[in-house]
Parts: C-alpha cells; structure tokens; sequence
C-alpha cells in the first residue's frame, strides 16, 4: 500500500464502500474525483488503519467538498491528473456544443435540399458608396442638363477601382 502524507493527491474509488458504516452520499459524491489530503489521523484502537480528509477542487480550483476516507478508499495521483481530467472534461463539452450545432446546421441543410422549409433569400450587405466622400452640395442651378450617356454602376465601381490601384508619380515640384 503506498505511504501517504499531507499534500499529497489521490484519487477517491469510483465505487461506493457502503460496508463502511461512516460512508454517507456526501462520499458516494466525490467517488472518483482527484483531491488534496490535508489532514492525516490514525484510528486510536489500530495504529495500521488511518484517516485521510481530502479537500476536491472545483474547476477554477476553489475549494468545493472535504470529507474523511480510508487509505483503502484512495490512490495516489498527482495534481497534473486533475488538471488532465478538468481539460478533457471542458473539450468534450465543447465538442458536444460543436457537434450540436454542426447537426442542426446539416438538418437545415437537408430540410431545404428536400424542400421541406423554404430557402431563404441571402441578405445583401449594402455596400457603400465609394464616391460619398467626393460628393460636392451644388446649387440647383447649375446642375448639367445636357444630354448624357447612361453608365452602369458596375462600369463606375471598376473604373474607381483601377484608378485606386494605379500608383501617381509624386511630381509635386513641376520638374523630374
């Protein structure tokens, strides 16, 4: 049987002792969790048979439940163990809200593949205007009202962007 001492940490078994007569649900509550012995006591009549109280941790490693054990109800661990058991606990559930939303998706799929809900239209992000920064107030009167060729929008944003693109020489002072 391993030698404990204080500080140690152990893992509590997973079954239930219910031949112990101490044994009560708060026990059965931490069977299987990793915690902390912080006391040690040695049974008066039997200097063999000693007490451990472990200290189990919640997630964020505050102090949740402490109860006496056996040294027969334990085995050691280390704290790494409970840090292991903490992260895979929080990755399966992750996993799971993953999965859940992953199925939901492929039944939305499903259900609009065989028309079972309608599909719905995309929503359009409205773009801005590219030339709201060139916009000048004119008074009504000298607004152009010569003829005028129509121009796609489409015509006007690839013209915009190639001259975005374009790179001016920088002639500032008249001469190269």
């Amino acid at each position: 049987m391993a030698i404990f001492k204080e500080g140690d940490w152990v893992q509590i078994t997973p079954h239930p002792d219910e031949r112990w007569e101490y044994w009560t649900k708060e026990h059965t509550s931490m069977a299987g969790t990793i915690g902390e012995i912080v006391e040690m006591e040695e049974a008066p009549d039997d200097p063999n048979l000693k007490f451990l109280r472990i200290l189990v941790y919640d997630d964020d490693d505050n102090p949740l439940k402490q109860e006496w054990f056996m040294e027969k109800h334990v085995i050691k661990s280390t704290r790494y163990n409970k840090v292991l058991e903490d992260e895979l606990h929080k990755a399966c559930d992750e996993l799971q809200k993953w999965e859940k939303k992953k199925k939901n998706m492929v039944d939305d799929s499903l259900k609009k593949a065989l028309g079972l809900i309608p599909l719905e239209k995309p929503k359009k992000k409205k773009k801005k205007d590219p030339t709201t920064a060139l916009k000048v107030d004119v008074p009504i009167e000298e607004v152009w009202d010569g003829p005028t060729d129509e121009i796609d929008q489409s015509t006007i944003d690839e013209v915009l962007e190639i001259l975005d693109e374009y790179e001016y020489d920088d002639a500032t002072n008249g001469a190269d």
